[in-house]
């Protein structure tokens, strides 16, 4: 079975829309196995700052941004969120979790539901708990393995252990030939269409 692994963090807008690409690739090409592998875009001690507003800016003619053009390309409607941005830590550590015990999608999915379509703290543990119920895992197993840290050592952090790894940009699909970061559907569908070719 061919094997990609995609970079990712469940908290960014980017990582939403790859996870939604990801879903597409598999009805396309059932053989394809994605590994999502965890990415910390805001480790503790690293702060998410918004940028003030810009009069200027409010002058000008509006102009789509890039993500707003990708989500349109891919026809994705991104769910409103009003909470701020959670840590993504011991969701991206219970992946590891769920990967060891048969159910890397099935986390994967509920995860990135709970954050962006029901707007929930995925950094609580009683919320990681409701997931992991919800999936089958077995619970008492999925907290110790979170209070431990057993899993520790499998999420890279950004910036410089993330940059370190070859990862400036999340999601990053790692394809032999070249790894590509943020890309609208048609591309990632050229690529793995290519990866899916040379692994027959």
């Amino acid at each position: 079975m061919p094997r990609l692994i995609v970079a990712h963090d469940y908290i960014c807008p980017w990582c939403y829309v790859g996870w939604e690409q990801g879903k597409k690739l598999k009805s396309e090409f059932p053989e394809l196995e994605l590994i999502w592998k965890g990415y910390e875009l805001l480790p503790e001690g690293l702060e998410y700052t918004p940028a003030p507003p810009d009069p200027e800016e409010a002058k000008k003619p509006p102009i789509p941004s890039r993500f707003e053009l990708l989500v349109a390309a891919d026809r994705i409607v991104m769910p409103e969120r009003t909470r701020p941005f959670s840590r993504s830590r011991r969701a991206l550590e219970g992946a590891e979790y769920a990967l060891e015990a048969g159910k890397p999608e099935a986390y994967h999915a509920a995860v990135y539901h709970t954050y962006w379509n029901e707007d929930r703290d995925i950094s609580d543990f009683a919320v990681l708990t409701e997931i992991a119920e919800q999936i089958g895992l077995d619970v008492g197993e999925f907290l110790l393995a979170l209070e431990s840290r057993r899993y520790r050592d499998r999420v890279i952090e950004f910036d410089e252990p993330a940059h370190a790894a070859g990862i400036w940009n999340v999601p990053t699909w790692q394809f032999p030939e070249k790894w590509i970061a943020e890309q609208p559907y048609s591309v990632v569908h050229a690529y793995t269409e290519r990866f899916i070719k040379d692994a027959r």
